[in-house]
C-alpha cells in the first residue's frame, strides 16, 4: 500500500505560513500598543507635573503667558498621544482578529489531515489483516486438498 500523502499539503503549508505571519504581526502590534501606552503615560505625567509647577509659579503676567504656551503644547501632546494610543489598540485588535482567523483556518486543515491520516492508517491495517487472512485461509485450503485420502473436506 502506498504511503500517506495529504492532498492539501501545499495549502496546509501556506496556511501555516499565514498563521505565523499573523502571529508575528499581532506580536508587533501588541508591542507598539504597549509603547504607545507608555508614551501616553509619560506625556500625561509631564502635563500634570507642568500644571502643578505652574500653579506654584503664577505671579507675574509673563510667567502666566509662558506657562500657558508650554501647558498648551503639553496638552496637545497628551491629546495626540491618546489618539496614537487608540489607533495602536485598534491595530492590535485587528491583528488579533486576523491571527484568530488564520489559526482557525490552519486548525481546520490540520484536523482534516489528521482525520485522513487515521483513515489511511485504518485502511492500511485492514489491508494487512486481509492479506494475513488470505495467507492463513490459503494454507488451510492447501492442507485440505493435500489430505492423504484425497477428500476435500470443508
Amino acid at each position: 500500500m502506498k504511503r500517506y500523502v495529504f492532498s492539501l499539503h501545499r495549502v496546509l503549508r501556506v496556511r501555516a505560513t499565514q498563521e505565523t505571519v499573523a502571529r508575528q504581526t499581532l506580536r508587533t502590534a501588541a508591542e507598539h500598543a504597549a509603547n504607545t501606552d507608555d508614551d501616553y503615560d509619560l506625556r500625561m505625567r509631564n502635563y500634570e507635573a507642568n500644571v502643578a509647577s505652574a500653579a506654584s509659579l503664577r505671579g507675574t503676567v509673563l510667567n502666566m503667558l509662558a506657562m500657558r504656551g508650554v501647558a498648551t503644547m503639553r496638552a496637545q501632546a497628551v491629546v495626540e498621544s491618546e489618539r496614537q494610543r487608540d489607533a495602536a489598540h485598534e491595530e492590535r485588535d485587528t491583528a488579533h482578529e486576523a491571527w484568530v482567523q488564520a489559526k482557525r483556518k490552519l486548525g481546520a486543515l490540520e484536523s482534516l489531515d489528521e482525520r485522513q491520516r487515521l483513515q489511511h492508517r485504518a485502511e492500511h491495517q485492514a489491508a494487512e489483516q486481509a492479506e494475513a487472512d488470505d495467507m492463513v485461509n490459503g494454507r488451510r485450503l492447501r492442507r485440505r486438498f493435500d489430505s492423504p485420502n484425497g477428500e476435500v473436506s470443508l
